[in-house]
């Protein structure tokens, strides 16, 4: 409360008048990044940067990864592209709300024009292609930027993350030009404009309105990364903010905070554990170049974070639990919709993320999977199942399965941010191809009925309680009432995994083992009341975009995803078990069964199973699905 009072006396303060930033002197930045040589850029990266670089000048941009947009020139920065508005709005930026635009229209989509991606596309193409009209164009672009957004003016200074994208893409957007300019004096004057025009309030807005509170998630992280970042490449800047050791303290603080001993971030999001570490890993990076060692506890930290993530995430067909903005930090990779797949390669040492490599260096020691080392929890087996015994994520791998079981908290802090209802949800691949898959995030603001419908437990394939309202209860975009119990995991006595999330007035109970054959698994669901009584329940197996699904009988269907087949039966406890094909969702239907989200902004639905238990026999021995090959 005393920050949020704090952050409105400064907001009043501020539109009253801003300091003055004419005042600073910056040249050229030094240390961090270190660029290697032009021509060691791998092939694939320079044939990548020949055709995206004619892309962007033709105004063909991507949001998020995967979405395509057509952009003007220069780029209409307060635009959502998808919607086809445009907002600009030049008010104070703390009067505006980015949480209450037109229906249809989300503030992230306009934020991702001005974390300048593209430009920094542009500046590599100039750096290892030596393309001066990159050059020029990525400094027009910045230029009218800057018009269009004086500081604190407008949508884009709404959140102080996109001013912390921001400082980290001017770092590497100076250290990238910096051979164009040194032989264009009239590029060089103009971009030194750009740097005293830019960097002083950037600096400035993101130390005194850093994120705290629920916000102090990736937000505080990038927040924190962008200032250290740009104060290690301009001293100078530390009278806007603060001297360098403080931020780094603060950093080093909240790596810890986020990152839980064995490496899970605690927001229990897949695609921020990414997102959170390439934070990190710049950071890290930058501190090395000005000589300011990194503890080892912190080191181990966020060599466990990268061992989650190759265990957790699967590269040939990556699918997130959690919220997911499908973001990411600065494009060291080569395609864009290929960003978690060579992250995962280069966490591997693998030639996959050679691109990444080139830019930032080796990664962390290999990841182990027995150990986090100095600092670090090691991994639990039960079962046959490897769990992480903070993150309460567990997986397996099984001959051509590969399975991830959701048993985590709810979410980040006691507002529980970014957290879904996922606890029991099991996602499976077959042979790297996804199988059963989580929901998604579909948007954050655009649609606030999907949100909260992917976010929900029904949605998630989880056993969920027919008879009470959802618990716990949703409050905002992002946060929750409360937090649910942890869930357990304990070896049952009769094989297999037993997973339990107690409720108020209700125990949910998964067991998952393989068939005896060895040829697929077996899944018990029951619902419990407190009273130990069985209690009605669903369970929605939901499988991925592009799969067929057959019914061979009044319990057994076959699965067909490319050259895939899954066969699927289920135990006659079950008092129904309806499929997608059931009942075909008519085209003006505002029905959301089977619609999943593989990326933010991308919504498609796809066939599933809705399975229901009334208790009987079940409820003593289990109501059963199996699937095997």
């Amino acid at each position: 409360m005393l920050l949020h009072a704090r952050k409105k006396v400064r907001q009043k303060l501020d539109a009253r008048g801003l300091p003055h930033w004419g005042e600073a002197v910056l040249g050229p930045g030094a240390r961090f990044p270190v660029l290697p040589a032009p021509e060691a850029a791998p092939p694939a990266l320079r044939t990548a940067l020949q055709g995206r670089g004619g892309e962007l000048l033709a105004g063909r941009w991507t949001a998020f990864g995967h979405l395509p947009l057509q952009v003007e020139d220069p780029p209409r920065w307060h635009k959502d592209y998808l919607a086809g508005a445009d907002l600009e709005n030049q008010g104070l930026a703390f009067g505006l709300n980015h949480r209450a635009l037109p229906s249809g229209t989300d503030v992230k989509l306009i934020w991702e024009l001005s974390r300048w991606y593209s430009l920094v596309r542009l500046a590599q193409s100039a750096y290892v292609l030596s393309d001066t009209a990159a050059a020029e164009k990525c400094i027009a672009w910045l230029e009218d930027w800057v018009a269009h957004n004086p500081p604190c003016r407008g949508w884009n200074w709404t959140s102080a993350l996109e001013v912390g994208m921001r400082l980290i893409q001017f770092c590497w957007i100076d250290a990238l030009l910096l051979p164009t300019l040194a032989s264009r004096a009239d590029l060089g004057s103009r971009f030194e404009r750009l740097r005293e025009a830019v960097l002083p309030p950037h600096v400035w807005f993101a130390w005194r309105y850093r994120s705290f509170g629920s916000s102090a998630n990736n937000h505080l992280l990038g927040e924190l990364a962008g200032l250290v970042l740009a104060l290690v490449r301009w001293p100078a800047l530390e009278r806007w903010a603060a001297p360098l050791a403080e931020i780094e303290s603060a950093w080093r603080i909240e790596t810890l905070a986020q990152f839980a001993p064995d490496g899970g971030n605690r927001e229990q999001a897949l695609n921020y554990q990414l997102f959170s570490f390439e934070f990190c890993w710049q950071v890290r990076q930058a501190l090395g170049t000005a000589g300011r060692p990194i503890p080892g506890d912190l080191d181990a930290r966020l060599a466990a974070a990268a061992r989650f993530f190759c265990d957790i995430q699967v590269p040939t067909e990556p699918w997130d639990y959690g919220d997911s903005d499908s973001a990411y930090v600065t494009p060291l990779f080569t395609q864009e919709a290929a960003c978690c797949q060579e992250w995962w390669h280069w966490f591997r040492g693998e030639a996959a993320g050679e691109s990444i490599r080139y830019w930032i260096g080796p990664p962390p020691p290999p990841p182990s999977r027995t150990g986090a080392g100095e600092g670090g929890s090691p991994l639990e087996e039960v079962a046959g199942w490897q769990l992480y015994p903070d993150s309460r994520i567990a997986f397996r791998t099984s001959g051509p399965w590969q399975l991830r079981w959701d048993l985590s908290p709810l979410g980040y802090l006691k507002t529980a941010a970014h957290g879904h209802l996922d606890a029991l949800h099991l996602s499976v691949w077959l042979k790297g191809v996804a199988v059963l898959v989580d929901p998604g995030t579909g948007a954050y603001y655009a649609d606030k009925r999907l949100r909260a419908w992917l976010a929900s437990r029904a949605a998630h394939n989880g056993p969920s309680p027919l008879t009470v309202p959802e618990e716990p209860r949703r409050l905002g975009p992002f946060l929750w009432q409360s937090h649910h119990e942890v869930p357990r995991l304990a070896a049952h006595p009769d094989g297999g995994g037993e997973g339990e999330l107690r409720l108020p007035g209700y125990q949910l109970r998964r067991r998952i083992l393989p068939v005896p054959e060895g040829s697929g698994w077996r899944v018990e669901d029951r619902c419990l009341s407190t009273a130990g009584g069985p209690a009605p329940f669903t369970v929605r197996w939901q499988f991925a975009p592009g799969a067929r699904l057959l019914r061979q009988g009044d319990r057994e269907f076959i699965l067909r995803r490319g050259d895939l087949e899954v066969r699927m039966s289920f135990g006659p406890a079950w008092a129904e078990v309806l499929s997608s094909g059931d009942r075909p969702v008519p085209p003006d239907e505002r029905s959301l069964d089977g619609v999943v989200s593989p990326a933010f902004r991308r919504v498609e639905r796809a066939p599933f199973l809705l399975l229901t238990g009334l208790g009987g026999a079940g409820a003593k021995e289990g109501f059963v699905s199996e699937f095997r090959v």
